[in-house]
């Protein structure tokens, strides 16, 4: 089973896909963050990291894929942010449905 973790964090979604199915292998990871990039490769060293989920295509990542998983950025509609909803640069629903489509 292929997996491409999208908004990928510290790795928990492909921790717990390894614990769930033996044959799991992260085809790729994306985050923008430069700490989740250390924790990242510590744990999945051989793993490529993409730095923004808008450059992810077919040749970025290669192969067929059969896991996506991510949480895309809740700031745009957060009680805590601005709540500029669409309007915020850090709405990237959109992308990850491109990704799932």
């Amino acid at each position: 089973m292929r997996h491409l973790d999208l908004f990928s964090g510290i790795g928990g979604f492909a921790l717990a896909a390894s614990w769930t199915w033996p044959n799991h292998e992260v085809a790729a990871f994306c985050d923008i963050d430069l700490f989740a990039h250390k924790v990242l490769n510590k744990h999945w060293p051989d793993v490529p990291i993409i730095n923004d989920v808008r450059n992810i295509n077919k040749e970025t990542v290669h192969g067929t894929i059969d896991l996506v998983t991510g949480g895309f950025p809740c700031q745009p509609f957060s009680q805590a942010g601005k709540r500029k909803g669409t309007d915020d640069d850090r709405y990237l629903w959109p992308e990850m449905h491109r990704i799932i489509a």
